[in-house]
C-alpha cells in the first residue's frame, strides 16, 4: 500500500468522518467539489504570498485572480444562486481591503516552507508533513502564522481544538527542521464578507507555547489513533462512520476519554498593524509612565468612559496609549475628549483616533520631546521614504503608484524639510521645481523657477510632452516629476490680466486690440490635464501649500491628488482641505504628519526624517 504522510487536514478529515478519511487518503476516490468561498479562500491566500514575497499590490491581487481562474467550473459547486462571477467580485471587493491590512515583516524566514519528516510520537515513527504560510525569526524563538479565511471570526475564550491541533504538528514540523524552539503559532483570520462596522478585516487567534504543550498528551494520542488506523483500517475509533461532529467537539469527547484535562489556551485578538514587538504592557509600565497612565484613567472615568490601557507604544514623537474601551462607550464621545485630555496631562496636542482603523481599540497619542528619525538609506527604483509611524514601522511610498500629492503645512511645519528629503530620493527621474520663494532647494543643482511667467510656460511644456509621449506611445519615458511649493503664492499672483495684441481689420489695415487673458484659468486647466492624465506618460505632480484654503486648492485639484500629507496646519478646516478630516491642526509641527498614501484607507501619523543627504536613497 501506498504510504500515507499524514498532516493537519487528514487529522481534522479523521475526527469529522472516519468514512471520509478512509475514502480521501486510503481508497483515493474522494471527489466532492470545493464551495465558492475556499476557491475564494485559495485566492486570497495566493494573494498574500504573493505581497509577502515582495510583490506590488497590482500583481498580488492579480495572482489572487488568476489561482481563481485556474479552478474549472466542474471543480466548484456554485449551488443554486452562485457563479463564477460572483466568486471573482466578492474576491474583488474583498482583495483590496484585505491587501492594506497586511502587516509588514523584516524577520521572515520562510514563506510557503513545505515540511516533511518522521516524528516519534508515543513510542512510534510517524511520517509527517505540512505547508507553514510563514515562518518569522524572533531572535531566540521562532513564530509561526496561517492565514485563515472565516466566515466569522473566532471567540477568543472559547477552545478552538482544530487550531491548537494544527499548531501543535506546525510546532513538531518546524522545530524538526530548524533545530529552534517556537514561541506562539498565529492564525490570522480573514473575513469573508466585508464588515461595515469599522471592524477589520484582519484578526489575530494566537496560541502561545505553553497552551500548545499542556495538548501534547491528548493530540500525540490522537494522532498515533489516526496512524494505527491507517496500518489496520478495518478497526474503529472514535468518532464512529456516522458521527457527523467537527474535529473541536470531537477531541474534547476524547479528552475525556483519556481522562486529560486541557486548560484553557491563552489567546488573543490584535492587528499586527498595530502591535510591533516594542510595544509595553499596561501592567509592566515604569513608574515615571504610571502617572501618566493614572492621568488619562482619571479622566476618562470623570467623563464616564470605561476601559483598559493594554500596551503603549513609544515612537519618535508621541506615546500611544491603546485603550480598549467598555462596552457601550460611543466613539464620539471619546474622538472629542482631545482638549480635556489636553488640559490633564498639560500637553497642547493630545490626539484621539477613535478607532483606530480596522479595530476596536481607541489611539490616545501623548506627545514628547520629538526626536527625528534618521532614513536608513535602503530605498529603492522609485520608493519615496516619508517616515516612521506611531508604531515604529518605516513609511515608503512609490512615485509610480501615487502618481501625484498634495502637500499642507504652515511655517515650521517641516514642509520644506519633507519635500527635500522627496526630491533627494528621486534619483532615477528628471525634477522640475517651481518654488515662489526661490530659496529654500537652491543647493539641490535641480531646475527651480520662482517666476510665474516661466512657471506657466513649464506646466505648458509639460502638457505638450504628455500628449507627444501618448502619441508616440513611450509609455516607458523616464519619469519626469513637477514639484509646486508655495502654490497658494502662485495663484494668487495670476488672474485675469490685459495685453495688446497686434490685429488686421477687415480692411487690411494693421491695428492694436486688448484683450484679456484669465493666466489662473490657464493654470488651473493645464494642471489638471497633467493631474488626470500623466500617470500613464510618466509625469507626476506634487503640490504643496502653505495655505491650504478652498479658494486655492480647487476642488478638481484636489480630487486628482489621491496620496495627501497634512502637517501642522493653523486650523482645522485647513486640515479638512487637505485630508477631508480634521486633525491636522493638532500636530506638533517639524514633520509631525498624517499621511494618506496610495493604497491606504485612512491617513497614518508619521514623524518626517531628519534631512535625508544626497545618495543616502539608494
Amino acid at each position: 500500500m501506498e504510504r500515507i504522510i499524514l498532516s493537519h487536514s487528514a487529522i481534522m478529515c479523521f475526527l469529522n468522518n472516519q468514512i471520509q478519511f478512509k475514502k480521501r487518503y486510503i481508497a483515493k476516490v474522494y471527489d466532492e467539489p470545493s464551495s465558492p468561498a475556499l476557491a475564494v479562500g485559495k485566492a486570497m491566500h495566493k494573494m498574500i504570498e504573493e505581497r509577502l514575497k515582495g510583490q506590488s499590490i497590482e500583481v498580488a491581487i492579480q495572482s489572487g485572480l488568476q489561482e481563481i481562474e485556474n479552478i474549472a467550473d466542474y471543480e466548484i459547486d456554485y449551488g443554486k444562486t452562485g457563479s463564477r462571477e460572483k466568486i471573482i467580485d466578492q474576491y474583488q471587493k474583498l482583495s483590496t481591503i484585505v491587501i492594506n491590512e497586511l502587516p509588514t515583516y523584516n524577520d521572515i524566514l520562510a514563506i510557503e516552507d513545505r515540511v516533511e519528516c518522521e516524528l516519534s510520537i508515543h513510542n512510534k515513527k510517524i511520517p509527517m508533513k505540512g505547508y507553514i504560510d510563514v515562518v518569522r525569526d524572533l531572535g531566540d524563538t521562532l513564530e509561526i502564522i496561517d492565514w485563515k479565511s472565516v466566515t466569522s471570526y473566532s471567540d477568543e475564550d472559547t477552545e478552538n481544538w482544530a487550531y491548537l491541533i494544527q499548531s501543535w504538528i506546525y510546532v513538531q514540523l518546524i522545530e524538526f527542521k530548524y533545530k529552534k524552539p517556537v514561541s506562539r503559532v498565529v492564525f490570522k483570520e480573514i473575513k469573508k464578507t466585508i464588515n461595515r462596522d469599522g471592524m477589520p478585516q484582519i484578526k489575530d487567534y494566537v496560541l502561545d507555547r505553553h497552551g500548545i504543550e499542556e495538548a501534547n498528551d491528548v493530540i500525540g494520542r490522537v494522532v498515533k489513533a489516526v496512524s494505527d488506523y491507517v496500518d489496520n483500517p478495518n478497526a474503529t475509533y472514535f468518532p464512529n462512520p456516522r458521527d457527523m461532529m467537527n474535529g473541536a467537539q470531537s477531541m474534547h469527547i476524547v479528552a475525556q476519554m483519556e481522562g486529560i484535562t486541557v486548560r484553557t489556551v491563552h489567546t488573543t485578538e490584535r492587528r499586527e498593524k498595530f502591535a510591533p514587538v516594542n510595544t509595553v504592557v499596561a501592567e509592566d509600565i515604569a513608574d515615571d509612565n504610571g502617572s501618566e497612565t493614572e492621568r488619562i484613567m482619571a479622566k476618562l472615568v470623570e467623563f464616564g468612559v470605561g476601559g483598559r490601557i493594554d500596551e503603549i507604544v513609544k515612537s519618535s514623537a508621541v506615546d500611544t496609549y491603546l485603550l480598549k474601551p467598555n462596552r457601550g462607550v460611543k466613539m464620539s464621545k471619546l474622538a472629542s475628549m482631545g482638549d480635556d485630555l489636553s488640559l490633564a496631562l498639560g500637553s497642547d496636542a493630545v490626539r484621539v483616533i477613535a478607532p483606530i482603523y480596522g479595530t476596536q481599540t481607541v489611539g490616545i497619542e501623548v506627545p514628547h520631546e520629538q526626536s527625528f528619525p534618521k532614513f536608513d538609506g535602503k530605498a529603492t527604483s522609485h520608493q519615496i521614504p516619508i517616515g516612521v509611524d506611531t508604531m515604529n514601522n518605516v513609511i515608503y511610498d512609490d512615485i509610480a503608484k501615487m502618481p501625484h500629492m498634495l502637500i499642507g503645512g504652515q511655517t515650521g511645519s517641516g514642509k520644506s524639510v519633507f519635500i527635500r528629503n522627496i526630491i533627494q530620493s528621486l534619483n532615477n527621474c528628471e525634477v522640475d521645481i517651481i518654488d515662489m520663494k526661490g530659496l529654500d532647494f537652491e543647493d539641490l543643482g535641480k531646475n527651480i523657477i520662482s517666476e510665474v511667467p516661466a512657471a506657466l510656460m513649464l506646466i505648458k511644456k509639460l502638457v505638450h510632452l504628455m500628449d507627444e509621449r501618448y502619441k508616440n506611445k513611450r509609455v516607458n519615458a523616464k519619469r519626469r516629476v513637477l514639484i509646486i511649493d508655495e502654490y497658494a503664492d502662485l495663484v494668487m499672483q495670476t488672474g485675469k490680466e490685459k495685453h495688446e495684441i497686434g490685429v488686421f481689420d477687415e480692411n487690411g489695415k494693421f491695428k492694436t486690440k486688448t484683450t484679456t487673458i484669465d493666466t489662473r484659468k490657464q493654470l488651473e486647466t493645464d494642471l489638471t490635464r497633467i493631474l488626470q492624465k500623466g500617470r500613464a506618460a510618466n509625469i507626476n505632480v506634487i503640490i504643496a501649500t502653505q495655505r491650504p484654503s478652498a479658494d486655492i486648492v480647487a476642488p478638481i485639484i484636489k480630487a486628482n491628488c489621491p496620496v495627501k500629507a497634512c502637517l501642522r496646519v493653523a486650523t482645522a478646516k485647513n486640515s479638512e482641505i487637505i485630508l477631508d478630516e480634521s486633525g491636522g491642526e493638532r500636530l506638533l509641527g517639524k514633520g509631525d504628519m498624517l499621511y494618506l498614501g496610495s493604497g491606504m484607507v485612512k491617513p497614518v501619523r508619521v514623524q518626517c526624517f531628519s534631512p535625508i543627504e544626497k545618495g543616502e536613497s539608494k
